[in-house]
């Protein structure tokens, strides 16, 4: 199984298109390093989810995973995150928010650390 194949329910890991784009714009070892800083990203918003977070702070969370990782082709998660945003902007539960985009980043990380088949830094 390729990182292009890889999903999560309905939605792809990754938008297929947009890997090979990117792959093919940065070459091979560029593109791999750019997936290396999504681990990192991935590493600071689980830890900014760590931290007491408001619906405004959490939503800002959102839209910033949102933007960053889908424009590197990381769909499920941009999908999530847009989710987690605009449930934000309503009455919902922030814990249910937080577990939510908890979950998805952590899973995210595993499989790019998998693919990348190392890890980057050990899981708590």
């Amino acid at each position: 199984m390729t990182l292009a194949t890889m999903s999560f329910g309905n939605e792809p890991l990754i938008d297929r298109h947009v890997h090979h784009y990117l792959s093919e714009l940065l070459g091979p070892s560029d593109y791999l390093e750019l997936l290396r800083s999504a681990v990192v990203q991935l590493i600071d918003a689980a830890d900014s989810l760590h931290q007491p977070l408001g619906r405004a702070e959490l939503g800002a969370l959102a839209h910033r995973i949102k933007g960053s990782m889908g424009s590197m082709g990381l769909a499920r998660l941009a999908l999530v995150a847009a989710q987690v945003e605009g449930r934000c902007k309503q009455d919902t539960n922030d814990a249910q928010n937080v577990l939510m985009l908890g979950g998805v980043i952590a899973e995210t990380r595993r499989v790019l650390e998998s693919f990348l088949a190392q890890p980057l830094f050990p899981h708590p």
